[in-house]
């Protein structure tokens, strides 16, 4: 989301392309996406499509800087790269660079090192601007509730928009050439064709990666161009609805739109998969604002659009967005607590004035003072320095606390070769601990937080439909071969499993896919018969029957497992379905002599991560502990197991996080979770012989 601001001299749409004038609407409609933005990271539940505030400013940079170029292009028959690389370089990265290095003061003074890491890498990585591509190839989630942020998430739509800014010009000198080259049509046909193709293109490939890589599809390039575009189209037609007699058409336009946006922010969820065709919504709704352009009926909405206020967010909306996500990442932790409405108000007031001290002595001064402006090598040094600087300072501060951990893991070693009373080991009644809930003085929270403990690459994504096995231990000549299946949750197991088993030649063989339970292998009525779960947990059940020895199959899911096993908003009927198609697999495989073992999910810590929330305070004892009833939830395959007992043993896990009351984050001087609900590594061996004799005893034949 970047703001290039309406100078007095930019275009209005009743204008040929290259003519400059003055955009109130457009300065407003940049006033709705931003504020759309801010009121969404501080009151989700209030406006849950906020988000789309991002998709509006996307178009109104197409547009404006489609239109720019068009104007160059027009009067000079050409495009100065190098000075229109230069001017973005001073409109955005004296900002940009500002609000980062903030982010740094803050992460170190006032945030602790639990965040440090993942902060550190996405910073740097946000002023080389290529945020929104470490979030998509990390498969993160932006839209879940449960997500972790850090300071510079929001630089992901930053990245975007720089990347087009580099692009873009070359797109439209491209499509110029081959008009040149070919000898038809005029430029402005010529750059029509090429827009035409990039809304086409991108488009379609937004559609199809958000239904196969939903994760990547919001952050990259390639997915949002087309909203580029749409906003270029519309710089191309500025005639579309000129005219005295048309002033009431091109009112009613700017009313449909800000209702179609309003429909967007109060009405699109996160729980729709987007960008793909959901976000033909939004952008039809900035496409028609500035189409409809100003008017002077009074009852068109350009009044409104006027009012000072609605200006004056617009002017500054570049740095409101800059500033307000660092200051609502960091202030629970300057607060030692949530934020609640009255901090929230705070934010936002600190987010204006911020807005205002950056936008004077940093944007403006650095954009518009004589001499600075002609510095082409100026801008350029000042981009390269200021990136070399942010990333090393990152870079420096990521291989520190990646040192740090290491140590961390070496102690966590030491200690599970020698503690009797280390992680789960503290709640077995016979070694005799004493305060299984203390914290210890050399508690490292940042290591748990990067403590996962196994390849997460043996993860398959949501969309995989066959089968990638990730085999450990003996592999040659195994005294017993297990399968594990499920999710992540199975995932988080396995160094639990590998501990137990090398010292008994162990073959551990894991089939893992993220939202699955490999356990219904037929869609039920409510399901595509398409559905990717079902077909990778159709070909796991008929390669783990077609292997020539398995001792065993153990299922691990996370407690949502009706969700994975019917799909989201199933009927009763679904589900019966699906646990009828359960115990069909698992007769099977009974009668196919290979026993099942499903194991209890792990309580975890919804909704706080375990670190973090550790770390928040400074209590002597777990500090994050939860009534037991609050997070022993059933799950149900663990239920299908308890009654049919003859088909799968049931493996319980609980007693080695929770006492009669409460289930804890803090055990045996081991952090339980490295997120709210994943089992860290080191916890996870400390498990080990006990988990891994539980499921040996429920292998021996029954």
């Amino acid at each position: 989301m970047t703001t290039t601001r309406t100078q007095p001299t930019e275009a209005a749409p009743a204008a040929p392309a290259g003519t400059r004038a003055f955009r109130a609407d457009v300065q407003a409609l940049r006033a709705v996406a931003v504020m759309a933005v801010v009121l969404y990271h501080l009151w989700p539940e209030r406006l849950p499509g906020g988000f789309v505030g991002v998709d509006i400013f996307f178009v109104i940079s197409g547009f404006l800087i489609t239109q720019h170029l068009m104007g160059e292009i027009s009067r000079t028959g050409r495009v100065a790269l190098g000075a229109f690389w230069a001017r973005r370089i001073r409109r955005l990265l004296p900002a940009a660079f500002t609000v980062i290095a903030a982010s740094l003061v803050l992460l170190f003074a006032v945030m602790p090192r639990v965040t440090w890491q993942e902060n550190l890498q996405q910073l740097g990585a946000s002023a080389a601007y290529g945020e929104n591509w470490l979030l998509g190839f990390d498969a993160v989630d932006y839209l879940a509730a449960e997500n972790s942020a850090t300071l510079a998430q929001h630089y992901w739509s930053l990245s975007v928009e720089e990347q087009f800014y580099v692009v873009w010009p070359i797109v439209l000198l491209a499509a110029l050439a081959i008009a040149r080259l070919v000898k038809r049509g005029t430029p402005r046909s010529a750059v029509r064709w090429a827009l035409v193709a990039v809304f086409v293109g991108s488009l379609t490939v937004s559609i199809v990666m958000t239904d196969r890589s939903p994760e990547l599809a919001f952050f990259a390039t390639p997915t949002r161009a087309w909203e580029f575009a749409a906003g270029g189209l519309l710089a191309l037609f500025p005639t579309l609805v000129a005219g005295a007699r048309l002033a009431s058409l091109r009112a009613a336009m700017s009313w449909a739109g800000l209702a179609v946006i309003a429909y967007s922010v109060f009405f699109i969820t996160g729980d729709l998969p987007f960008p793909g065709v959901i976000a033909l919504v939004p952008v039809l709704g900035a496409v028609l604002v500035i189409a409809g352009g100003t008017s002077s009926l009074g009852w068109s909405p350009s009044r409104a659009a006027g009012l000072r206020p609605v200006q004056w967010i617009g002017d500054y909306s570049y740095s409101i967005y800059l500033w307000h996500w660092p200051l609502i990442i960091a202030a629970p932790w300057l607060l030692h607590g949530a934020t609640n409405w009255v901090s929230k108000f705070g934010i936002l007031a600190l987010t204006l004035l911020l807005a205002v001290l950056t936008k004077r002595l940093i944007e403006d001064p650095l954009r518009s003072r004589p001499g600075v402006r002609q510095r082409r090598r100026t801008a350029y040094g000042f981009a390269a320095a200021g990136t070399v600087v942010i990333v090393l300072v990152s870079g420096l501060g990521f291989v520190g606390v990646q040192r740090s951990n290491d140590d961390a893991a070496a102690r966590a070693q030491a200690s599970l070769q020698d503690d009797a009373c280390f992680g789960a080991r503290a709640m077995v009644a016979s070694n005799a601990c004493t305060d299984p809930f203390a914290r210890p003085a050399d508690l490292d929270t940042a290591f748990a937080a990067s403590d996962l403990g196994t390849d997460e690459s043996c993860q398959q994504t949501a969309q995989a439909t066959e089968v990638i096995l990730c085999r450990f231990g003996e592999t040659v000549s195994p005294a017993k071969t297990i399968v594990v299946i499920g999710n992540s949750h199975a995932l988080r197991l396995m160094p639990a499993l590998e501990y137990y088993g090398a010292s008994r030649d162990w073959q551990i063989i894991l089939a893992a896919k993220t939202d699955c339970t490999g356990a219904s292998t037929i869609p039920v009525p409510g399901q595509s018969p398409a559905d990717a779960c079902v077909a990778w947990s159709a070909d796991v059940q008929q390669q783990i029957l077609s292997m020539p020895h398995v001792d065993g199959v153990v299922f691990a899911s996370h407690a949502s497992a009706q969700d994975y096993l019917a799909g989201d908003g199933a009927t009763a009927a679904d589900v019966d379905a699906a646990k009828a198609n359960v115990v069909q697999n698992w007769t099977a495989l009974e009668e196919a002599g290979i026993p099942v073992v499903v194991t209890e999910d792990v309580p975890g810590m919804r909704p706080e991560p375990g670190p973090e929330c550790i770390a928040m305070s400074s209590a002597a004892v777990d500090p994050c502990a939860l009534p037991r009833a609050s997070v022993v939830v059933p799950n149900l395959l663990t239920e299908l197991a308890q009654q049919n007992p003859s088909l799968a043993a049931y493996v319980t896990l609980d007693q080695y996080m929770c006492d009669s009351e409460l289930c804890h984050s803090l055990v045996g001087g081991v952090i339980v979770y490295s997120d709210s609900h994943h089992l860290t590594g080191t916890f996870s061996r400390s498990l080990g012989d006990y988990l891994g004799a539980d499921v040996e005893t429920a292998l021996s034949p029954r």
